[in-house]
């Protein structure tokens, strides 16, 4: 088995897929917890991660749709968001260069 993480954010609150991931990188620089502090960029957004497991020879499609259905069966739909999956959890300091760029 493998774990990935599905990252969704609104297009209200992130210009770009590339937003989204700079706002994950800096929240697990700066803690996850608590107050954000002064930083602008950390404000908080509309966001969410969904972390699963699928077996290890699942294709990228196979993860991508299982990702897409655990967001969408939690209120988030394609449209005016912006996604992205990695592999592994999310808390792991190596950055986040996504598995599938999704929208």
């Amino acid at each position: 088995m493998k774990t990935y993480t599905f990252i969704i954010g609104s297009s209200d609150d992130f210009e770009s897929i590339e937003d989204l991931m700079e706002y994950m990188e800096l929240r697990e620089a700066n803690g996850w917890e608590g107050t954000l502090g002064d930083n602008e960029l950390l404000e908080q957004r509309n966001l969410s991660w969904h972390e699963f497991e699928a077996p290890s020879e699942c294709d990228g499609h196979t993860v991508t749709m299982i990702g897409r259905g655990i967001a969408f069966s939690n209120d988030w739909c394609l449209d005016g968001t912006y996604s992205f999956m990695i592999e592994g959890p999310v808390g792991l300091a190596r950055g986040y260069r996504p598995v599938q760029r999704l929208s």
